[in-house]
């Protein structure tokens, strides 16, 4: 590999991806990470791999639907207030972008990137063997009102015309199929081909193979600055010693803005907070995981149920809004009546990264021939890790983004 000695700052999926890649390609690697494995959003999340989520967030009418959520104490999009030009510039370049040429290139975009993403996760799911319960039993989304069922069929219809298989089911074939679901769902779009995995898990196990492959990962360890020259980065500042590397990978999620000002430039990446409720040993069985039309992720683990939801633009803001907690749970229960009774045994919230255009931060980093950022991949960061590790790998290589580029350039702004 060109290059071979390799600083991956970060070490949520995204960036142990990108050491287990890499290693496989035969770079040295060393994973710097401020807090521990997974502390960002990669721990508590749904953990789902969803080629049917092939929208990007900025799109025509969200942004009327994000006015009637926002004054909701309890809806599923907020906006923390804070004292920030950059939140109001981000907000700013998100409508700009919610318009119908820009959705239909992301469309198409994540169409591919989600398609290679699945391919690269049943290859690791098959040498894993089960180590992080991946499972492929489908994906179903259940709708309380028959217009947003009409909706999601029209979506279901889109897909389909793309290869992505799904199967429309009535209220009462829902319940026959979850007998968790309640009377008041209408009907349910059960897409075929997504999976599931423990993030936990799935997270240890690819820390485990980058370091059988060499990678060495350190915790606790907070870059707070760079040496630069010549357009090259030539150290790491670290609260646990200075690195000089020959390639520089950023993979840090929601903090991707902080660190691209110690490098003097702007990466709008905005921090959006999410919750999971995880209750343990739940009497309440289900055989799929589920999304609720009301923006809510059910995961059925072996030996627990998560519930996850909330995207809150909130910068770094890790605060916990009680409000929003209980109305989390309160809008599972409207589909599953039996998540009323249930006492959550962990409360999480993480920050999702989150770019105005919707799409990825994938590429060399100007001016800096030896910087590659690998971030700003919303809720889809399970889904699209593995995927953006192979790149990253194949670009520490001198290789291409076999016509990505321009799209998913860090630069773009």
């Amino acid at each position: 590999m060109k290059g071979r000695d390799v600083i991956v700052i970060g070490a949520g999926v995204l960036g142990l991806s990108v050491a287990y890649h890499a290693a496989l390609s035969g770079a040295d690697v060393t994973v710097v990470e401020k807090a521990e494995i997974g502390s960002g959003s990669s721990s508590g999340n749904a953990g789902l791999v969803v080629p049917s989520f092939f929208e990007p967030l900025p799109s025509p009418g969200v942004i009327r639907e994000a006015l009637g959520q926002v004054l909701d104490p309890e809806g599923f999009f907020g906006i923390r207030p804070r004292l920030d030009p950059s939140l109001l510039r981000w907000l700013l370049q998100f409508a700009r972008f919610s318009n119908r040429g820009h959705y239909t290139k992301a469309v198409n975009l994540f169409l591919r990137l989600n398609e290679e993403g699945l391919e690269d996760h049943l290859r690791m799911a098959a040498a894993a063997g089960g180590q992080y319960g991946f499972s492929q039993k489908g994906l179903l989304f259940l709708f309380l009102s028959q217009e947003r069922f009409d909706e999601g069929k029209r979506k279901a219809e889109r897909g389909s015309r793309e290869g992505i298989a799904s199967q429309v089911l009535s209220g009462d074939e829902v319940r026959d199929q979850e007998p968790g679901a309640g009377e008041r769902v209408a009907g349910g779009i059960r897409y075929c081909k997504d999976a599931m995995l423990q993030p936990a898990l799935f997270l240890q196990y690819l820390r485990n193979q980058a370091e059988r492959l060499g990678a060495k990962i350190l915790s606790k360890t907070e870059v707070y600055g760079f040496r630069k020259n010549r357009g090259r980065v030539t150290a790491l500042l670290t609260t646990r010693g200075v690195h000089k590397p020959d390639q520089v990978v950023l993979a840090t999620g929601a903090w991707t803005r902080t660190v691209g000002r110690l490098l003097g430039v702007n990466l709008p990446v905005e921090g959006g907070k999410g919750i999971s409720l995880t209750f343990r040993n739940p009497q309440l069985a289900l055989r799929q995981p589920l999304i609720l039309d009301e923006h809510v992720a059910i995961s059925p683990f072996p030996d627990a149920l998560r519930v996850t939801g909330v995207l809150e633009l909130a910068g770094l803001d890790m605060t916990l809004d009680p409000a929003r907690v209980d109305g989390l749970q309160r809008k599972a229960a409207a589909y599953l009546p039996g998540v009323n009774a249930l006492q959550p045994e962990e409360v999480w919230r993480g920050l999702r990264p989150c770019v105005p255009d919707g799409l990825p931060l994938l590429g060399r980093l100007r001016p800096y021939g030896n910087v590659i950022v690998a971030s700003g991949h919303d809720t889809r960061g399970i889904s699209l890790g593995l995927v953006t590790g192979r790149y990253v790998a194949r670009m520490l290589n001198g290789e291409s983004l076999q016509g990505l580029e321009k799209m998913l350039s860090p630069n773009r702004f």
